[in-house]
């Protein structure tokens, strides 16, 4: 016969297993939801990819990505407001692509009162609180298009910018790339250099207004391949195949744009790489697994530039398209 206190000792270690295995499970069963909140989904395919790369992330790990985003590259407020409800919706973590590196910054702080942890990618904000920052290296990325264009044109010719949204990091990032690696050249000047709002449409009146005031303009540097199918657009209307254009992203419309030889070249972002880069830093954190000070403050994605040489490869590996 069992003693009494054999009894109680095992009886314990019982009630003991069955709590360990219920905080184990209730663990286990843990699913982290994460916001991702980007400047916008809407004709922008190169954010689409970035999020649906981040939402897949998410999953692989059994955790819920709810994707976010504005109306456009200029809805700072509706940015603003979604990150707000966010917060009030107490999700685990946030990833935040913001369209303002100012005007974001109330919002920001808002995120780091709340002790919510924070990534950002492809482009960063002027103050608070992040684990890291993921994103091309923009200025040098825009440097090997000027780059490009200098050694395509022979480091002769007038040429010009279609910019980004202005106040966005990536914008201003590319806009002083390629302005000082430009600026280099003696026998090349930029003539203009103006916003097509990162859309089809903007690009397509910048470039317009390029070729009415500059008509000896030589090359254009799309900041965007979206902005770049405006541009090639309006030079196919111009009958203007002479000029030669180069973009930026690396994003299947720029890769088309190289195909039917209305771009010269496309200096490649990784989207992919830098949603799911996000997500699964942030998934690291909240698990324990690493800890927020384990991460440089900046994550360089790399670039490559593209063109009609290395395009099937890239392609191939990278966009999956055969």
């Amino acid at each position: 016969m069992m003693s009494k206190g054999k009894f109680l000792v095992r009886l314990g270690f019982v009630v003991v297993l069955t709590l360990v295995m219920a905080v184990g499970s209730t663990f286990a069963a843990k699913k982290y939801v994460i916001a991702y909140v980007t400047k916008t989904l809407i004709n922008d395919p190169f954010q689409v990819i970035m999020a649906n790369t981040a939402k897949k992330a998410g999953e692989a790990r059994g955790a819920v990505v709810k994707l976010y985003g504005g109306s456009g590259q200029a809805a700072i407020e509706q940015e603003i407001s979604i990150v707000e409800d966010a917060i009030a919706q107490k999700v685990d973590a946030i990833v935040l692509n913001p369209l303002d590196s100012k005007a974001l910054v109330p919002a920001v702080k808002k995120i780091n009162q709340a002790k919510i942890p924070l990534v950002l990618v492809d482009n960063s904000i002027a103050d608070g609180n992040y684990i890291t920052y993921i994103a091309t290296d923009n200025i040098k990325g825009a440097a090997q298009a000027a780059d490009y264009i200098a050694t395509v044109l022979s480091h002769k010719g007038n040429v010009a910018q279609i910019e980004g949204e202005p106040g966005g990091q990536a914008a201003s990032d590319r806009r002083k790339g390629f302005h000082d690696r430009m600026d280099k050249e003696s026998n090349m000047k930029i003539v203009s250099s103006i916003t097509g709002h990162w859309t089809t449409e903007g690009a397509i009146s910048a470039t317009e207004a390029i070729l009415q005031s500059n008509p000896d303009v030589k090359a254009i540097f799309a900041s965007a391949d979206m902005m770049g199918v405006g541009v090639a657009q309006a030079l196919e209307r111009a009958k203007r195949t002479d000029v030669i254009l180069v973009t930026f992203d690396g994003i299947k419309e720029g890769m088309d744009l190289i195909t039917a030889k209305k771009s010269a070249g496309d200096v490649a972002q990784f989207p992919t790489k830098m949603g799911a880069m996000s997500v699964n830093i942030l998934l690291d954190v909240l698990s324990g697994k690493k800890k927020a000070t384990d991460y440089p403050k900046y994550i360089d994605s790399g670039t490559q530039l593209i063109n009609e040489k290395n395009i099937k490869p890239f392609m191939a590996d990278v966009l999956g398209i055969k």
